[in-house]
């Protein structure tokens, strides 16, 4: 019988996402991490949250409004801190950016990321079965629901890789237009949908665009790998008009309101299953938040570019821009006449 270490577990989960601040929603969200904190120690493991810690100093500090300077000194410092000192963290309840961000310091830093009790080598007794897959949330198995194409009949879904998203091998049955039917195999990446939105001011004629560096356009003969594009990311749970504004936000510090949904597409359908939600949103000097830069922990060092709408125009014909989505959202830009070119 193996005896395993007990683990210091950081239990990260939503606390005001969600909840408009309401102190009702507040302590809900609290209890559903205490309660995995409990499930924890009864498992023999020591649980930690965050919020233990950082909430009462806060109160102490003097903070009384969310939001405001102590709570921000506080709050998520308090479980970032926490990160090095832990050997796993337990990803609990419903979207929230602060806790995607202890996910990502977590792997960052070497560390173990679960996302279900039942995923935890107990303190004591038998080894458990591997972590089940992580689930991105842009594969749905074709077995587990009434067919959607009598002309596919999928037989076998495995598991290859699932490491920082999820690679699956899908053996399936095609009916070939003469009527046969041939055995087939693909691998589907699964990281996961996503969302993307082109900034623009029309008073000033400008777009708002990223810099930063893209390692597998770098491996495939990119000259250095660092490409301008407009603000995307995974929807991570998330509506994708919220994920995009929570992006957009980290990205550049502009803190946007309504979006405009423009389209969405499959980017690579050969072999990636992320659909890409995009959207058109404007922005002003004033609208600019923070100083933006990506989320450290997940290794963004990202550049924030303005540049008059013409200007981008002209980076797509001379190969400065060649990211597919950012060129999408400028040429729809330039066919509807959103924004003036000089």
């Amino acid at each position: 019988m193996n005896v395993h270490t007990p683990l210091m577990v950081l239990v990260a989960g939503p606390y005001r996402s969600g909840t408009g601040d309401d102190p009702a929603k507040l302590a809900a969200n609290v209890r559903v991490m205490n309660e995995a904190a409990l499930a924890l120690y009864r498992a023999g493991h020591l649980p930690v949250t965050g919020e233990a810690l950082a909430l009462p100093l806060i109160e102490l500090a003097g903070s009384k409004a969310i939001g405001d300077s102590v709570f921000n000194e506080i709050f998520h410092p308090i479980a970032r801190r926490l990160i090095p000192h832990c050997d796993a963290v337990l990803r609990v309840g419903g979207p929230s950016a602060g806790a995607d961000e202890m996910v990502s310091m977590a792997r960052a830093h070497g560390k173990a990321v679960y996302f279900g009790l039942d995923e935890l080598p107990p303190a004591h007794g038998e080894a458990p079965p591997p972590p089940k897959p992580r689930d991105p949330g842009g594969f749905r198995d074709p077995r587990t629901e009434p067919s959607r194409n009598d002309a596919v009949r999928v037989t076998d879904v495995q598991v290859l890789s699932s490491n920082w998203y999820v690679l699956r091998k899908v053996t399936f049955d095609y009916r070939r237009s003469d009527g046969s039917w041939s055995r087939q195999h693909r691998e589907a990446y699964d990281r996961g949908n996503g969302a993307t939105v082109l900034l623009h001011d029309a008073s000033r004629g400008t777009v708002l665009l990223t810099r930063q560096f893209r390692l597998p356009a770098y491996v495939n003969g990119h000259p250095d790998g660092m490409l301008i594009e407009a603000p995307a990311g995974l929807l991570d749970g998330e509506h994708p008009d919220a994920a995009i504004r929570r992006e957009v936000e980290e990205e550049t510090g502009v803190r946007i309101g309504e979006v405009r949904p423009v389209f969405d597409l499959f980017m690579s359908p050969g072999s990636v299953t992320e659909r890409l939600h995009f959207f058109a949103a404007p922005y002003t000097r004033d609208t600019r938040a923070a100083e933006g830069g990506g989320v450290a922990a997940e290794g963004e060092d990202i550049q924030v570019l303005e540049l008059p709408f013409s200007e981008a125009l002209r980076k797509i014909d001379s190969g400065e821009i060649i990211d597919a989505k950012t060129i999408l959202l400028l040429q729809w830009a330039e066919r509807h006449g959103l924004l003036k070119k000089t």
